[in-house]
């Protein structure tokens, strides 16, 4: 299996409630590992990010292939985060088993963030941590994501702080294959919401009025940049729609910018 983005039609309420979801990756502990007969080959790669002089270092206790070995194209690495954010340096690209922890060494000047994509090659449960800190998993079934906190495979942009983080870990049972993809990145500025949903947020009770005008503002904001979007059910209390792939930027800019916090602010309170 060669992991590949999913480019047919999405559904943006399935991809927020996997969001609001992610907090029960923070207190889910991690499966332990399984044993086998097999011994681990320890394993210790050289890793460059930032070029021959910005590096650090990848330890595993499971099997290491080349990171030749899977080929992400441009296509995919676009959409890990947000599509304007600018890689710096020479990512690496690794497959492994068991656990994997990378040691992040020095930041290069300029970037802001880590850009993170985790994949299953195999079934199974894959756990990621920053600082030994749980931040979500993806779990497979077959060549699917069928449970997790990230809908497809894991991917994010992580805002660097000052402290850090130094590592990143992937742990999975012994003999189960995953990727890694990883760089240091310059995370792009965060979308702000538009005077109207500010407004429609600002006593703090999201109504159904403003719910679904910030609804029929997103979707106006897609028309005008050439998208369609389809309501499946508009009565629903919260109300489906599907989207047809977007190239670039646009269904986030939109979605952030008149509807993403009333979405939330909505759902969270039909539950």
């Amino acid at each position: 299996m060669t992991p590949e983005l999913n480019t047919g039609t999405t559904s943006r309420s399935d991809a927020l409630r996997a969001e609001l979801v992610t907090h029960v990756a923070e207190t889910r502990p991690p499966r332990p590992l399984a044993h086998s007969g097999r011994v681990a080959v320890a394993a210790v790669l050289a890793f460059a990010l930032a070029g021959a002089t910005t590096g650090g270092a990848v330890a595993a206790t499971g099997v290491l292939t080349p990171p030749t070995s899977v080929d992400l194209s441009m296509d995919v690495i676009q959409f890990i985060g947000d599509p304007r954010t600018e890689f710096i340096g020479v990512p690496l690209v690794i497959t492994g088993t068991g656990e994997t922890n990378v040691q992040l060494g020095p930041r290069p000047e300029g970037a802001t963030a880590i850009a993170l994509r985790v994949a299953c090659l195999d079934l199974g449960r894959f756990d990621v941590f920053f600082d030994e800190r749980l931040d979500g998993w993806i779990e497979c079934d077959s060549e699917r994501v069928i449970e997790g906190s990230a809908m497809g495979d894991y991917s994010m942009v992580y805002e660097l702080t000052d402290a850090g983080p130094q590592s990143i870990t992937v742990r999975g049972a012994s003999l189960d294959r995953y990727v890694i993809w990883v760089s240091w990145a310059v995370a792009a500025a965060p979308v702000e919401p538009s005077e109207a949903q500010v407004d429609a947020l600002a006593d703090g009770v999201v109504t159904r009025e403003e719910y679904v005008a910030g609804l029929d503002r997103f979707i106006a904001c897609m028309a005008e940049s050439g998208w369609t979007v389809a309501v499946i059910d508009r009565e629903a209390d919260v109300i489906d729609y599907s989207i047809d792939t977007v190239s670039g930027f646009d269904d986030q800019l939109c979605y952030e910018s008149e509807f993403s916090q009333l979405d939330m602010a909505w759902q969270l309170s039909q539950e």
